[in-house]
C-alpha cells in the first residue's frame, strides 16, 4: 500500500464537524462585565491622560461573547503602549483595546498617582 493511502487510513475521523470546538466554547467560564464605580472611572480617565507611547503598563480589560451580551472574559496584557488615541482606542504590544473595555491599568508610570499626599 502506498504510504500516502496508508497515512489516510489512520487519519483522525471527526463525524461532528466543529463538535470539539462546541465543546470548547461550552467549557469557558463567562462572568458578567464589572461595572465601574465614578472614582474608578476617573482613575482610570487620570491614567489615560497620561499614556505616551512606549511606556511599559499592564492593562486588564474585557472581551465580551456575541452570544451572551453583557457576559465575555477578562484578559490582562502587558507590554509597552504602541498606540493610544482617546478616540480610536489603546494597543499594548499586538493587543488592540477599546477604551470601554479597559478595567484596570498598573505600572511604574502610575505610581505618582498612588503617591500619598
Amino acid at each position: 500500500m502506498a504510504v500516502e493511502r496508508r497515512a489516510k487510513q489512520f487519519a483522525p475521523f471527526a463525524a461532528l464537524k466543529g463538535f470539539e470546538d462546541a465543546v470548547r466554547e461550552k467549557e469557558i467560564i463567562y462572568e458578567p462585565r464589572r461595572i465601574l464605580s465614578e472614582e474608578r472611572k476617573n482613575e482610570l480617565d487620570m491614567k489615560l491622560r497620561m499614556l505616551k507611547p512606549g511606556m511599559e503598563i499592564q492593562v486588564e480589560y474585557f472581551t465580551g461573547n456575541p452570544l451572551l451580551p453583557g457576559f465575555g472574559r477578562y484578559h490582562t496584557v502587558k507590554g509597552d503602549v504602541a498606540f493610544f488615541d482617546p478616540s480610536v482606542g489603546l494597543r499594548v504590544g499586538d493587543t488592540e483595546i477599546e477604551i470601554r473595555d479597559i478595567c484596570e491599568m498598573s505600572g511604574d508610570v502610575f505610581e505618582i498617582l498612588e503617591m500619598p499626599c
